[in-house]
Order: structure tokens, then C-alpha cells, then sequence
């Protein structure tokens, strides 16, 4: 009987340990995680970012960033696609108050190493900056008709990542316009 009482005994005191440590580092991980957003918010949008007003609405999370006079200079708008070729890839856009696609950062992807991480490269994002849901922009790869010079042997990708586009601007539409 003694075994299982300082068995029991230590399995108390692990688990209050663990619970107290894990207590300790909520509120750390959460400001981390923001600072993160806020980091990334700073890298997609071409002027300093101030003021931070973060809307969550049916599950999209919009960052309406607003200069001094509370007039709005941007949305920060977390959109994703689950097309690309392995997967689910999380895409914080960058959208102007008219509309029209400042950059992007793809936040999460499981692509292929050196493939679908071009998805990030400056050379390949230029072709969406000043983009709307006007017409005139055909929202395809070249190879489907469309407008989009796609990432040579990740066409895959390419497509995923037009329609993480395309889906938050079509969330920034159904709330701005």
C-alpha cells in the first residue's frame, strides 16, 4: 500500500507543478503570438502601422488598421485555402480601403520545400499588388486562361494561393463594400 500512496504522491505534485508552469506561460505565449501578428501585419502593409482595431466575424479575423484621425488605411484579413498540394495554407492579406491587394504573407504551409515556399517570393507576389475583384484581372494561372504567371512546376500551389486571395478579398467585399 505504501508504493501506490507515494506513487500517487508524486503524480499529485508533477501535475501541480505542470499546471502551475503551464499558468505561468499562458499570458507570455498570448502577447508572443500577438506581437507576431503585429510583426507580420508591419512586413505586409507599405506605411507604419498605428492603431489596430482586430474584428473577428463567422470566423475570419479582419485587422482594420486606422491612421490618427480613426479613418481607415488598411484590413489585415486572415484567409486560407485548403487546395494547395499538400493541404491547408494560411495567408494574411493586405487590402486597401479600396479594395485592391497591398501584399500578402503566407503564414502556415506544408508545400514542398523550395516549391510551394515561392509562393512568398517578391518577384512572384508583384503580380497581385493593386489587384481588386474588378474586372479586367483574370483570377487563373496562364495555363487554366488566366492572368497569373504561376511557379514553374508548382502550378499546384500557384492555384492554392489564388484562391486564398480571391476568398479574402471576397470577405473584405462582403464587409467594406
Amino acid at each position: 500500500m505504501r508504493p501506490v500512496a507515494v506513487l500517487s504522491l508524486i503524480c499529485l505534485i508533477a501535475a501541480a507543478l505542470l499546471a502551475g508552469v503551464n499558468q505561468l506561460t499562458v499570458d507570455p505565449i498570448k502577447e508572443a503570438a500577438k506581437q507576431l501578428k503585429m510583426d507580420a501585419l508591419a512586413e505586409i502593409f507599405p506605411f507604419e502601422v498605428g492603431t489596430v482595431k482586430v474584428c473577428e466575424e463567422n470566423e475570419t479575423v479582419y485587422y482594420e488598421l486606422l491612421d490618427d484621425s480613426e479613418t481607415l488605411k488598411g484590413v489585415g484579413i486572415e484567409t486560407f485555402t485548403n487546395t494547395g498540394y499538400s493541404g491547408r495554407i494560411n495567408v494574411l492579406l493586405a487590402v486597401s480601403p479600396e479594395g485592391t491587394i497591398y501584399n500578402y504573407k503566407v503564414v502556415y504551409t506544408k508545400e514542398t520545400p523550395g516549391l510551394g515556399s515561392k509562393l512568398s517570393d517578391p518577384e512572384f507576389k508583384k503580380q497581385f499588388k493593386g489587384k481588386s475583384k474588378a474586372p479586367g484581372f483574370v483570377w487563373k494561372v496562364k495555363k487554366d486562361r488566366g492572368d497569373v504567371d504561376a511557379i514553374t512546376a508548382a502550378t499546384i500551389s500557384s492555384r492554392a494561393i489564388i484562391d486564398a486571395l480571391v476568398r479574402g478579398l471576397n470577405l473584405y467585399a462582403a464587409k467594406y463594400e
